[in-house]
């Protein structure tokens, strides 16, 4: 079984003060297969999320029209049940190594929700984590996949 392990990151800020908690993020490379961009970001783990969600400036970075013609949109619940409107686009996303130098598994094609209140990547469990067995160890600060 297909096995990798990444240690928590912290978050630097503009200040230059470094986030003295550690996050449950994947580096993921996010590739709108249409126009052949793409972009390595990491992705927070949402084992609360249903589903993924990308900021709308990520999805128009890679050459997507957030509201353009055809383009499906809903509403989804956010943080206390607020509502959310969010439009899908597909994406390709691959899961890296945490030196960010290989893919070591891909999701393939999945359209993702993505919101102008332009949250942070959240990787949820519909269209990705529920792929894996996944194991969080908090005492050490790291994820361990397995697939």
């Amino acid at each position: 079984m297909p096995r990798q392990e990444y240690p928590f990151i912290r978050y630097e800020y503009d200040d230059g003060t470094v986030d003295e908690h550690g996050h449950t993020c994947l580096p993921i490379k996010i590739t709108n297969p249409k126009a052949g961009t793409s972009a390595i970001t990491w992705g927070l783990v949402d084992t609360g999320a249903d589903s993924s969600l990308f900021p709308a400036t990520l999805a128009q970075d890679l050459g997507h029209t957030l509201k353009g013609e055809g383009v499906k949109s809903s509403v989804t619940s956010g943080i206390e049940q607020t509502n959310v409107p969010t439009y899908k686009h597909t994406f390709r996303m691959d899961l890296l190594s945490w030196d960010l130098k290989k893919t070591v598994w891909s999701a393939g094609k999945i359209e993702i929700d993505c919101a102008e209140s332009n949250p942070p990547v959240l990787i949820g469990v519909e269209d990705f984590l529920r792929k894996f067995r996944i194991t969080i160890d908090y005492p050490k600060e790291k994820i361990i996949l397995q697939w």
